[in-house]
Formats: C-alpha cells, sequence, structure tokens
C-alpha cells in the first residue's frame, strides 16, 4: 500500500489526537501487607517525582504480576500506570527486605476507642466547615448522615476522587431530601484546612447543598474519635506519608450505624438502594 506524504501527516495528526498513552511512574517502595483474592498490595512508596508525596497506598496489581513471589516487608521496585478511570502495577523487582522490628507504625491499629457496630451510637465532634464556622455531627438534625473521608492530594482516580464523585452521584439521586446529608471528611489535619478544601471543592458544594466538605485542621481529637469509631485507619500526615483505609457510613437521626460500605469497589447504586429502603422504613 502506498502512503502519500499528504496521507502519512493525516495519520500522524490522528494519532496525536486520538492515541492516549497512560503514564508510567517508576517507583521504589516497601510491601506493607498483600490482598491476594483482590490482588492488591499495601505499599509504602518513595516520592514519584511529578506526581505525588510519599505515601502509604492500596495498589491494584496487574494480572501478569506473580502475587506469590511477593513478601511483606519486601523493598521493591515497579511501574506505576495510571490508565484513565484507574491504575495497576507491574514489573515488579525485589531489592531487598525491610527489618520489621525497626518498621514505623503506619496505622491508628490500637487505640482505646472501638469500632461502632450496627446500631450503636457515635460520640459527638466537631469540624470546621470551608467558610471557617464549626460543624458539630449532633448539630445536625437531618434523618441521615452519610460519612466518607479523603484527603485532597489524594492522586489515584479510583480511591479518593472516586468517592468523591460517588458521593456527587447519591447527593444528586437525593436531592429532593432534605433529610440527607453528606459529609466529606478530610484527614489530612495539615494541609487541608478550611481555605485549602474550598479552592478544591467549592464549588461541589455550591452545586450540591446536601454535601459538606470538613476540615480537622485543629480537630485532631475529634478525628481520631470519629475515625476509630467508624473503623477507619490512617497514618503518616505529620511525615507527609499518608496512608489509609477506605469506608462510607450511614447514621440515622440518632447517629447510629446503619451500615457501612468497605472499601472503594461498592456501587452507588447498590448504596442508593440501600438508603431509600432505610427512608421507606423511617418513614
Amino acid at each position: 500500500m502506498h502512503i502519500t506524504s499528504r496521507s502519512l501527516l493525516s495519520l500522524i495528526i490522528l494519532c496525536f489526537t486520538s492515541c492516549k498513552v497512560n503514564p508510567n511512574y517508576e517507583v521504589t517502595g516497601v510491601i506493607i501487607n498483600r490482598d491476594i483474592s483482590n490482588r492488591i498490595l499495601k505499599i509504602d512508596h518513595d516520592k514519584i517525582e511529578g506526581f505525588m508525596e510519599p505515601m502509604i497506598m492500596d495498589l491494584n496489581v496487574h494480572n501478569k504480576v506473580n502475587m506469590d513471589k511477593i513478601e511483606i516487608m519486601d523493598s521493591v521496585s515497579f511501574n506505576l500506570i495510571i490508565t484513565e478511570d484507574s491504575h495497576y502495577t507491574i514489573n515488579f523487582k525485589k531489592l531487598g527486605v525491610r527489618d520489621a522490628n525497626n518498621d514505623d507504625e503506619y496505622l491508628w491499629e490500637d487505640d482505646i476507642y472501638s469500632a461502632k457496630q450496627p446500631g450503636e451510637k457515635f460520640n459527638n465532634v466537631t469540624f470546621s466547615k470551608l467558610d471557617n464556622t464549626e460543624y458539630t455531627l449532633y448539630g445536625s438534625n437531618k434523618d441521615f448522615v452519610i460519612i466518607s473521608y479523603i484527603f485532597s492530594r489524594c492522586p489515584i482516580p479510583n480511591m479518593c476522587p472516586a468517592v468523591i464523585s460517588k458521593n456527587q452521584f447519591l447527593a444528586d439521586s437525593f436531592k429532593n431530601n432534605t433529610n440527607i446529608e453528606f459529609l466529606l471528611i478530610s484527614f489530612d489535619y495539615i494541609y487541608d484546612t478550611p481555605e485549602a478544601l474550598s479552592l478544591i471543592y467549592n464549588s461541589i458544594e455550591s452545586n450540591h447543598p446536601n454535601i459538606t466538605f470538613l476540615s480537622s485542621t485543629n480537630h485532631y481529637n475529634d478525628l481520631i474519635l470519629l475515625t476509630k469509631q467508624s473503623n477507619v485507619s490512617f497514618g503518616g500526615v505529620e511525615e507527609n506519608n499518608i496512608g489509609h483505609t477506605m469506608r462510607t457510613i450511614i447514621l440515622d437521626k440518632n447517629k447510629k450505624l446503619l451500615k457501612a460500605y468497605e472499601g472503594i469497589d461498592w456501587k452507588p447504586s447498590d448504596f442508593k438502594k440501600d438508603l431509600s429502603n432505610f427512608i421507606k422504613f423511617h418513614n
């Protein structure tokens, strides 16, 4: 087949406009935990130049990777590929092994506060809204309070950004019900001040009156209390090495736990169905 210069130029232009290359980052880190069944590794990774700061993250593992050969506390190098709506890791190489006896405490696993079970009541807590006014959990008279946890610098599309998108979908779905509110609380109590959150999320609040972003700056004790009772773990904020688990919960008017949704894979359609049933029961 003969291709003219004009045809070749057209193909090149077409490729530049339609061919999309997924960002590929070379990363080093230490394996903290493994979830082989779901093909997820919790990795304490170093700074990824041009992308994000050192953090502890749950990262998807490509099907080509043999996870049986990756052990907890292995120091590894790997490639992180960011896709349009998710990510995956591949090309793992073992560099060494971290001494577990000298390992840091990354996550809040032990505390005097225990996780609440369905039917148990949460304690009152206070956080700051985007306009720097106070929000208290017991000050809300809504029939249902939905709580999710985020931090603004999370760069993985299917983690904090996905949780925010799910809350937007649900807020739109229940926009005619004024007795439901969606709280998105940042556990980055250093960086995510009300002013910082406002710059990023004020437009979402403006378009969704039933969504409230809350800052934990100057509310550290309240954050610890609420996350522990929500069975959410986090750490590394002061070291700029953030790691966290993910969970979304529904509280009733009396601030009793109705249901919890683990991780990032819950479907908004299932949540919508559950909440609709709770509303019918409440009425």
